[in-house]
């Protein structure tokens, strides 16, 4: 890889309430931060550098932060060719076998999951 180029991070197991300007903090330490995206309890870091995204998962995974032990490891990304439907308002009365029907028609289906839960008792969200 170029020494110069930009490498993306993925850091895992955040505490809940961790912040951008934090997280920024711990990595420019290591390199120069070109973004850093805060979602959840996960983040992606952009570094610049090879040896410095090299030492900073070597030094940053496994280390406690908030209380919580950091997975900071260079991001995989998504597959290329992969498509992933979402599929909201679903009847209760569709079934998994419903949705992999209706798809079929469209192309191979190597997954169909519809979501159960709290938070969509009354209609259904499909994957």
């Amino acid at each position: 890889m170029d020494k110069g180029q930009t490498i993306k991070l993925f850091v895992g197991n955040l505490a809940l309430d961790t912040t951008q300007e934090e997280l920024s903090a711990i990595f420019e330490s290591y390199g120069q931060v070109v973004s850093c995206s805060v979602l959840r309890q996960f983040a992606f870091v952009h570094l610049q550098g090879e040896g410095s995204a090299e030492r900073a998962i070597r030094e940053l995974n496994g280390r406690e932060f908030k209380g919580r032990n950091l997975v900071v490891e260079e991001s995989r990304g998504r597959p290329l060719h992969s498509t992933k439907v979402f599929v909201g308002n679903l009847s209760s009365m569709c079934t998994t076998e419903d949705l992999r029907e209706l798809f079929q028609t469209f192309g191979k289906v190597l997954e169909c999951d519809k979501v159960k839960g709290k938070r969509v008792s009354t209609t259904g969200v499909c994957l």
